[in-house]
């Protein structure tokens, strides 16, 4: 009998991977952390009720050797004290080339294939196999000012099979990855050409909802039903914000454009002005500042701590608002027409919510005399509207070598 694919959605985010594996949908922070030695407190494999803990939480401990080296892996090294491998945002690298880029994915599938099998009753101890197909994404940026980037992503995962050897038990666990096809697209036009284009019944309704109470006088069937409307979508994310413009229902790449902006600017000049606000308190790094403004107190320190990283936070935030609005004004002004701006990323929820982020695009419409509405995805569709793209692509993908 054939072995069926696996069907994977990879949105890389420099912060985050966004990845759908067969219809579930997870979130993994994209970090790593390599280790010297083995650490020696392994899980025996014959403890039965430690087996099945450890895989129904293997998402949040992934202890992995690949190309013969030895990582902590997502959640494990966002938790683990060992120094980590984040997103370096002084680096030059492209995001194709930064070292978690191969590793996170490859940990994440190997994961769930890891968990499908003990599911099913297999045993999990002799060696796995998993055939896959993936869609995945890479800034506009990058694409165009280096096409070469879109193969080598590509070539990362399919020129070669990949063993991934989880090491959390006394007794190794060996995933083997064929990937059968893998297709490369331009982040932020995956949302906006595809997964808002061709938009579920959920995202439909949201998306009227929001047109209702925002713009509760204008004609909304155009916006609605019209495929071939005129849209751009401003993608914010951890490194960079993308403006994909779609023009008559298709993309327009010569007039699309990505900036090395993201929120992740707003953390890293945010933590190192930390100090600077509260005394000499600070941080580990990036990824412990992000914890902080996202906890959740439960004593009077750490309420003044969080205080202070929301401070550090609202004075580092104008700067970015200020490169995505000189953008946005630089395609208004080379646009003769546009009905509606999707606004979406990771990164847009910080904006929306906590900033003047919305009134300064409504100003830049007003200067250039645009009619165009905004529709922010809000907090459950922006962090995962290129992801819903890569799901309805990834999908497809697999269907047509299904039928060769």
């Amino acid at each position: 009998m054939k072995q069926k694919n696996i069907v994977v959605a990879n949105d890389l985010g420099y912060g985050n991977l966004k990845m759908t594996v067969d219809d579930e949908r997870i979130l993994q922070p994209t970090v790593i952390s390599p280790i010297e030695q083995d650490i020696e407190d392994a899980i025996d494999h014959t403890d039965q009720n430690a087996v099945r803990n450890t895989i129904h939480n293997l998402l949040n401990e992934m202890n992995v050797e690949i190309d013969g080296k030895h990582y902590l892996v997502g959640k494990a090294a966002q938790n683990s004290t060992i120094d980590r491998i984040s997103t370096d945002l002084n680096s030059r690298s492209r995001k194709a080339h930064m070292p978690a880029a191969k590793m996170v994915p490859l940990s994440t599938i190997a994961a769930k294939v890891v968990q499908h099998a003990y599911e099913e009753g297999e045993d999990i101890f002799s060696p796995l196999t998993a055939n896959v197909v993936m869609a995945t994404s890479l800034p506009i940026e990058d694409i165009e000012n280096n096409p070469a980037d879109r193969e080598f992503y590509r070539g990362l995962f399919i020129n070669n099979n990949h063993i991934i050897v989880f090491k959390n038990f006394d007794y190794k666990i060996s995933v083997t990855i064929n990937f059968k096809d893998v297709q490369v697209y331009k982040e932020g036009e995956v949302a906006a050409a595809i997964a808002i284009k061709y938009a579920d019944e959920n995202l439909k309704k949201y998306i009227k909802g929001y047109l209702n109470k925002k713009y509760p006088t204008i004609d909304k069937t155009k916006l609605l039903n019209d495929s071939n409307k005129d849209s751009l979508a401003i993608d914010v994310g951890f490194e960079t914000t993308e403006f994909s413009l779609i023009i008559n229902g298709k993309s327009d790449a010569f007039n699309s454009l990505s900036i090395s902006n993201g929120y992740g600017d707003v953390l890293s000049s945010a933590w190192r002005y930390l100090p600077k606000v509260s005394q000499g308190y600070t941080v580990k790094d990036v990824i412990a500042f992000e914890k902080l403004l996202n906890s959740r107190p439960s004593s009077e320190i750490e309420e003044e701590n969080k205080e202070f990283a929301l401070k550090a936070e609202s004075t580092a935030t104008p700067s970015l608002i200020r490169n995505i609005i000189s953008s946005f004004n630089r395609i208004l002004s080379t646009t003769d027409h546009l009905d509606v701006i999707y606004v979406f990323g990771g990164g847009s929820i910080p904006l929306m919510e906590k900033t003047d982020f919305e009134k300064q695009l409504k100003n830049s419409l007003k200067t250039y005399r645009s009619s165009a509405t905004i529709v922010w995805l809000g907090e459950d569709y922006s962090s995962i509207a290129n992801e819903l793209g890569l799901e309805i692509l990834a999908k497809a993908l697999d269907k047509s070598l299904n039928k060769k």
